[in-house]
């Protein structure tokens, strides 16, 4: 019994150093909505300018376009879609649903749920110790999402994650979005992504945020237009 409580102890306190090292827990709870811009980077060396929006309550939204083409990924609540627009005015619509819509939005957007998984009632266990190159970290994982699990590596030095895991569980189907947090900025006391490399069954990309705005304010009626 007092090795549960020790485990449990000790547990907990890593995953508080590791949100009071990206600003604390009010701060990132606080912000409701946001909006954040930047440069993607395809495995073709073709780069796109993005605007990317988050609301509360699984509402999401990512516009990109190039010379030839605008894309619109949008999130709202458990359906999504994927719009397509090329330099004709030709536009493709394609709906998501389940497995396959948070496949698409997890490998869009980087999410931390260390801050809140009592909240969404996920189950988390220490997963030991690992060294990642010239890196020491400890594993955590988080369990108990409608889509799989996550895997946290975080950095013994700053306690930072520079790594993640999603694993997508269904079945016979698996698939796994391995991230790796290359740099983090500072931003009114709060330490968010800059630099982030994803890589998801041989597809791979770098998503560069150039700004964030953590006061942005948009109501649901944005996300279904």
């Amino acid at each position: 019994m007092l090795d549960i409580y020790e485990y449990d102890k000790e547990l907990q306190e890593l995953v508080e150093r590791v949100v009071d090292s990206l600003g604390g827990k009010e701060r990132i709870l606080n912000a409701q909505s946001f909006r954040a811009s930047g440069e993607m980077t395809f495995q073709t060396g073709e780069k796109v300018g993005f605007d990317l929006y988050y609301l509360k309550k699984e509402w999401f939204r990512l516009d990109h376009k190039t010379e030839n083409k605008s894309e619109l990924f949008v999130r709202h609540g458990r359906e999504g879609q994927i719009k397509k627009r090329d330099t004709q005015g030709v536009e493709s619509i394609q709906n998501l649903k389940g497995l396959k819509l948070n496949e698409e939005e997890q490998f869009n957007i980087y999410e931390n749920n260390l801050f809140d998984y009592e909240n969404k009632k996920l189950d988390i266990y220490y997963e030991g110790e690992i060294k990642v190159g010239e890196l020491e970290a400890y594993i955590i994982r988080l369990s108990g999402f409608n889509y799989g699990e996550e895997m946290y590596y975080i950095s013994k030095e700053n306690y930072r994650p520079f790594m993640k895991q999603v694993y997508f569980l269904d079945g016979k189907y698996q698939s796994v979005i391995n991230y790796t947090i290359d740099e983090y900025v500072k931003m009114n006391g709060v330490f968010l992504p800059k630099i982030i490399r994803l890589k998801k069954d041989g597809q791979t990309k770098m998503i560069e945020f150039l700004s964030y705005d953590l006061s942005a304010d948009f109501d649901e009626e944005f996300f279904l237009n």
